[in-house]
């Protein structure tokens, strides 16, 4: 890790390694899209990969496929994530990036005369993986970077995150949420030497954008661009940094407004 956390930072540079071998990443939602991505490339860099997802036919095969473990997890869980934890003797990066969309415009369609319906159930899944998939990740694996002597987290949130996204307001906001947590959680873990970040795709050719084929349709990015964001930030040495991962463009570091935090 070469950067600093004071340092401002543009874009991510491109590298031809990051290092990773002999080091353990963990990766959520990894037995597809941007996760399975983000596991071979980083198994191909040297590192130990452990593909943590409920899909276990899928996630078994990326983990086949890596040389790494498959582990079921259901990042709404706390219990999960303690069982999926307890047995880890070395972790170097984790990489939060489980994610689904709500996608139930109708409730936001609706008019005095046609009150329309509340899917309950699909807000409830979309806050619990997207945000609490989040906040549980880190309550369980803080600790163990505590032990360790720190390492590295990155977070998969989204555009979505950074401007508002009226197809899908819900999913708009948890990734609002997931930036927000990030930033917010930067100063106290950096004392504890652990490095946080958020990646933030814009469109991407994976199951969640309705691409099962593994095409690149015009305009969204390869899952593979998304992973370099992660593993490139999550070797940096920076923390607290927001990096937008679009197609054709360089990673690069939203930058916000300076904001002196006193707390």
């Amino acid at each position: 890790m070469t950067g600093s956390s004071n340092e401002k930072l543009l874009e991510l540079p491109e590298v031809d390694t990051w290092g990773l071998a002999g080091k353990t990443v963990l990766i959520t939602g990894a037995a597809s899209g941007i996760g399975a991505a983000t596991a071979r490339l980083a198994a191909s860099d040297g590192a130990t990969v452990f593909v943590c997802d409920l899909d276990e036919a899928n996630g078994q095969a990326v983990a086949e496929e890596t040389g790494g473990s498959f582990v079921s997890l259901d990042v709404t869980s706390s219990d999960s994530w303690k069982s999926a934890t307890e047995q880890l003797q070395q972790l170097d990066i984790a990489i939060l990036n489980a994610g689904v969309e709500f996608r139930d415009p109708v409730d936001f369609q609706r008019t005095p005369d046609d009150p329309g319906t509340w899917n309950l159930d699909l807000y409830e899944r979309a806050r619990g993986v997207n945000v609490d998939g989040v906040a549980l990740g880190l309550h369980a694996l803080v600790p163990i970077f505590d032990r360790m002597g720190g390492g590295s987290i990155t977070v998969t949130a989204s555009l979505a995150g950074l401007i508002p996204w009226s197809p899908d307001p819900i999913y708009s906001m948890t990734k609002w949420a997931a930036v927000g947590l990030v930033r917010a959680a930067t100063t106290s873990l950096r004392r504890k030497n652990i490095m946080i970040n958020a990646v933030c795709p814009g469109g991407v050719a994976t199951p969640m954008t309705r691409v099962f084929d593994g095409s690149v349709p015009p305009g969204m990015a390869d899952p593979l661009h998304i992973a370099t964001a992660h593993l490139g930030i999550a070797t940096s040495g920076y923390s607290g940094r927001v990096i937008k991962a679009v197609a054709g463009f360089p990673h690069a570091a939203h930058q916000f407004a300076e904001v002196s935090n006193t707390f």
